[in-house]
């Protein structure tokens, strides 16, 4: 009989060891669908601003061509 309680708390150990385990792996799983979806925000927010910052680029190079062609466009000083 002393046997049979032994496996009996090896077995009860390692059902309760097997349960945590799989409470840890759905926590896990849980806190990487928390990171994904707060890196996809990261990374819309980061296309947003790449693409503000294309388009202020591109003004830029607008006035710098204006210029160019303003200071071209003087008179030769005398």
């Amino acid at each position: 009989m002393t046997g049979d309680a032994s496996i009996n708390r090896r077995v009860s150990r390692l059902e309760n060891d097997t349960e945590s385990i799989y409470e840890l792996l759905t926590e896990i799983r849980s806190t990487q669908h928390e990171h994904t979806r707060r890196l996809d925000s990261h990374t819309r927010h980061l296309d947003e601003h790449t693409r503000r910052f294309d388009e202020i680029t591109g003004r830029l190079d607008e006035v710098r061509s204006t210029l160019t062609e303003v200071v071209r466009r003087l008179p030769e000083p005398s």
